[in-house]
């Protein structure tokens, strides 16, 4: 089953954060976060992960890398398991990559897509470990 971009809800992230303060904000001056899932079911709830700029190794992430001409990858973003948290199905909005007005931007978030479905496996086990 292939992976999806998704947007959501900031009301929900907002309401959730009572609970969990790890539960990432959304909105950011720029771009907004979105999220990669599902990564992970449990008990039929179904968990995404945060997509982030932040391109540090921990054992709780997982890079996501840029391949450029000369065969030499290099970290754009990450999955930031950490942040992980179980979202309805209501709350979210399938990205719209080609809606994108930025070229650059519109241009990066397709490679980070492609590369998410390229390694399913490796981030579904890293979800399921943390």
């Amino acid at each position: 089953m292939k992976l999806n971009f998704y947007d959501v809800d900031k009301t929900y992230t907002d309401y959730l954060r009572n609970f969990d303060n790890k539960v990432p904000y959304i909105q950011y001056k720029g771009k907004d976060k979105f999220l990669c899932g599902v990564v992970l079911t449990v008990n039929n709830i179904n968990y995404y992960v945060p997509v982030s700029s932040n391109t540090n190794r921990f054992l709780s992430s997982f890079i996501i890398y840029d391949y450029k001409t000369n065969k030499k990858k290099f970290p754009t973003s990450s999955l930031r398991f950490s942040f992980m948290f179980p979202c309805p199905i209501e709350c979210l909005r399938l990205k719209d990559i080609r809606k994108e007005p930025d070229k650059k931007y519109k241009v990066l978030t397709h490679k980070e897509y492609e590369y998410c479905n390229k390694h399913i496996d490796e981030i579904k086990n890293k979800a399921l470990k943390i």
